[in-house]
């Protein structure tokens, strides 16, 4: 038997983990905080800036994901999250020497390659450390780390690119996170592998697991509803900074200052808010929270159209709050991570790119309100995911019902 460790080494370990969260979040934002002087300097089109938010970054990050994660299971973790680490801080300082669109997408590919890395490694260590009836709040507090950094990157990368220029803020960003990951290579612990798992789990491969939840109904619905629906969270953080610029005249720094906040602290309080509802439903039933993905996507549609279209920056900017913390009520339920690669793929990666086009298809017909126009279409992608966790509850109710 394992002799439990102490308390303070435990909580050591975890916030590490916490703090290597939010640098994948803080430099994963970069591109969007600094979207309008990389538009100027490089005449980008929106299809272009979708494609460098989109595919240039998320292609590979579900690639890399796949790749770590069998790399996690055979070698040891901490060197894997190091290594991670240590590329993709590589990769963001290298963007500050950007000079062409080939090269910033470049860039970002290589900051998907490492950041894929630490989400397979990082959540199987904590599920190794902690028994289940503790691992909840083990990654409840990994994943507010990513939280904090979004807030950061809104904040600090604003003030550092008005004041210093936008390479200033990918060159700073980098070199700590260089450091760290030698920090995590070395000093990270490698706890017993599988030592909470039951033997049918232990007794499973990759491929039997994989065939097994293609077979199940229910994980596939629920699957592809939050993937499409994934879009009302991320892809729309990623085009509203844009959109406050060009239909209500902010510049970087408001942008960091006024629309970051709003934006990281609404997706902070609904994964908590969503995380406690999530437990008291699934008391009553483990179908029930699949209702909570239901009213939170349906709601999206009118809450997201008012930000849209009200005249009011202070309405726009308070109801942005609000929308992000519904769009992430139900990230309680999506942990596993072939269900995160399909939603990467299509929810942070062909959506926002679709919308880059559209805005471009749009611009001559309706010039600086071509994006709004495209964003008021995507409010579609909620509609949509609605209905289909409509049809995934009564899948999965029926599934639990049998069983």
């Amino acid at each position: 038997m394992n002799r439990p460790e102490p308390q303070t080494a435990g909580w050591a370990v975890l916030g590490l983990l916490a703090v290597i969260n939010l640098f994948n979040y803080y430099d994963r934002l970069l591109i969007v905080v600094v979207s309008q002087p990389l538009r100027i300097e490089f005449d980008l089109s929106d299809t272009d800036y979708g494609l460098l938010t989109g595919p240039a970054f998320v292609f590979v990050y579900a690639l890399a994901s796949l790749a770590f994660g069998v790399l996690a299971d055979k070698h040891r973790r901490p060197a894997v999250i190091g290594w991670a680490l240590g590329i993709w801080s590589a990769m963001t300082a290298l963007t500050a020497f950007a000079t062409s669109f080939v090269l910033l997408a470049l860039g970002r590919a290589g900051v998907g390659v490492g950041e894929g890395g630490t989400n397979p490694a990082g959540m199987s260590l904590i599920s190794d450390r902690y028994p289940p009836e503790r691992r909840a709040m083990a990654l409840a507090v990994f994943q507010a780390g990513g939280m904090v950094g979004m807030f950061l990157s809104f904040v600090v990368g604003s003030w550092l690119a008005a004041t210093y220029g936008w390479r200033s803020v990918f060159l700073i960003a980098g070199i700590p996170g260089i450091l760290l990951a030698i920090v995590a290579a070395r000093l990270l612990p490698e706890p017993p592998r599988g030592q909470f798992d039951t033997g049918a789990q232990l007794s499973l491969s990759y491929g039997q697991a994989l065939r097994g939840l293609m077979r199940n109904k229910a994980y596939v619905w629920l699957t592809v509803a939050a993937a499409i629906g994934t879009f009302s969270s991320l892809g729309m953080l990623i085009w509203l900074p844009q959109f406050f610029i060009r239909l209500h005249g902010l510049d970087i720094k408001q942008v960091g200052f006024l629309f970051g906040p709003a934006a990281a602290l609404g997706l902070c309080t609904g994964m908590l808010i969503g995380g406690w509802l999530s437990g008291r439903l699934a008391r009553i039933s483990l179908a029930r929270p699949v209702l909570l993905c239901i009213l939170a996507n349906l709601a999206l549609v009118p809450l997201f159209l008012i930000v849209l279209w009200t005249s009011s920056l202070t309405l726009a900017l308070a109801l942005t709050f609000l929308a992000m913390a519904l769009a992430v009520l139900y990230t309680a339920a999506f942990q596993s991570t072939m269900q995160n690669v399909m939603v990467a793929i299509i929810g942070q990666g062909l959506e926002p790119l679709l919308v880059g086009m559209l805005s471009d298809a749009l611009r001559p017909a309706y010039g600086a309100d071509a994006l709004r126009w495209a964003l008021t279409g995507a409010t579609g992608f909620s509609l949509i995911a609605g209905l289909m966790f409509i049809r995934a509850y009564a899948v999965t109710k029926r599934q639990l019902a049998a069983t």
